[in-house]
């Protein structure tokens, strides 16, 4: 039940949110203006999106929530392979990274697992979502040319001059020589990334890159 819950109130908000995108700002309209407006919304901005897309979402973030329940348990997902990199992000938490690589796009071992502190959850972290990674060519829309989410809901970002220290710290503005020099990792520019706030409300969406509530 608690799941059919979810599944309802992710669906009730990207069909509200899709509409707000479809639908032009103003004010309420007579009977007859919203008659004409219908003709209007091929026009409107915002990719269109089906109600078998926002099923489609909703099915893939509870496979997602259902595969990362046991990480709930920080010290579970460190004995899996993640391991805590940079900075406590207010609005993002702790990035727990998956060491081993992997390839291709995999809903339900994400490579990055999203966590703030809590004293009193297991291990002294609450979950509060996954970030998924994504290797593909980026289309005249700024967005990776094939996307497992709709773009109406999911926006995909990209990180430039990123260094990774041995402590797994993540200091910024270091050249690539500078990071190397200090026995670091460097990536110029990283995949596609979107995050998923399944196990944490965003006031700003599921697919926010930040999430306000998290501290």
């Amino acid at each position: 039940m608690k799941s059919m819950t979810v599944a309802v109130a992710l669906l009730v908000f990207f069909g509200l949110r899709a509409l707000a995108q479809q639908m032009p700002a103003s004010q309420p309209q007579s009977a007859p203006n919203m008659m004409a407006m219908h003709h209007d919304h091929d026009h409107a901005s915002g990719a269109p999106i089906s109600y078998a897309d926002l099923k489609d979402t909703v099915s893939r973030l509870e496979r997602a929530r259902q595969a990362t329940a046991k990480y709930q348990d920080a010290r579970i997902a460190e004995a899996d392979g993640y391991q805590a990199i940079g900075p406590d992000v207010p609005g993002m938490g702790i990035h727990y990274v998956l060491s081993a690589r992997r390839d291709g796009f995999d809903l339900e071992k994400p490579p990055i697992l999203l966590y703030e502190k809590n004293s009193s959850a297991p291990g002294g972290y609450s979950l509060v979502g996954v970030s998924y990674l994504l290797t593909a060519a980026e289309g005249p829309d700024g967005q990776p040319v094939t996307s497992p989410f709709p773009k109406s809901l999911a926006v995909w970002h990209r990180h430039e001059n990123i260094c990774v220290l041995p402590d797994r710290s993540t200091p910024m503005g270091l050249s690539e020589g500078q990071c190397r020099e200090k026995g670091g990792q460097f990536t110029a520019e990283t995949q596609w990334m979107v995050h998923a706030w399944i196990w944490k409300d965003s006031p700003k969406g599921v697919f926010s890159d930040t999430n306000p509530s998290v501290r």
